[in-house]
């Protein structure tokens, strides 16, 4: 069993790890929402009828225990430097860190579906057609929430700077 989750987990590894630090805002949170989706969905593996659906699953746990915490906490995280860093690589051009934090927390701002629309896409880097596996509902829909999310993103922004920030994660 272990084996076969392994081979269905480790090509999404990095995808999950981008995902689920760009959703916490940190790497702390990450490491635990990360370990607690990876159990969560490991201890129901046996249970899962069809195995091509893994990925959808394994990124609706974590996103739906992400939200139960948020729940619970009423928690908005905050940002670091080093933590921004993780999440986008802006290589050596520390200019960018602060304005990506604030188009970053406007993400984190939009409805749900919205921002993990964006947060898939944009900073996870993954497909449309996946995102729509986790999400549900159809190509289009995902095509919309990723147009209207971009478009209140950049409404919501206060500086050419920031703009600029936001349509090169737009355009990455």
């Amino acid at each position: 069993m272990h084996t076969e989750f392994l081979s269905h987990y480790e090509p999404l590894h990095e995808y999950f790890c981008k995902y689920c630090r760009a959703i916490c805002g940190n790497q702390e949170d990450a490491n635990d929402l990360i370990q607690d989706s990876i159990l969560n969905v490991l201890e129901k593996f046996d249970s899962i009828k069809d195995l091509s659906a893994f990925k959808s699953y394994l990124f609706s746990v974590a996103g739906n225990l992400y939200k139960k915490k948020q729940r619970r906490n009423k928690f908005r995280a905050s940002f670091n430097e080093a933590e921004v860093n993780q999440i986008i690589d802006f290589g050596q051009n520390q200019e960018y860190v602060a304005e990506f934090s604030m188009v970053y927390e406007k993400i984190l701002s939009l409805p749900d579906r919205i921002a993990q629309a964006l947060i898939l896409f944009h900073i996870a880097d993954m497909r449309i057609e996946d995102i729509r596996d986790i999400q549900g509902g159809s190509v289009p829909a995902v095509k919309s929430r990723l147009q209207r999310g971009r478009e209140k993103v950049l409404a919501m922004l206060n500086t050419p700077a920031q703009v600029r920030v936001a349509l090169m994660l737009f355009t990455l």
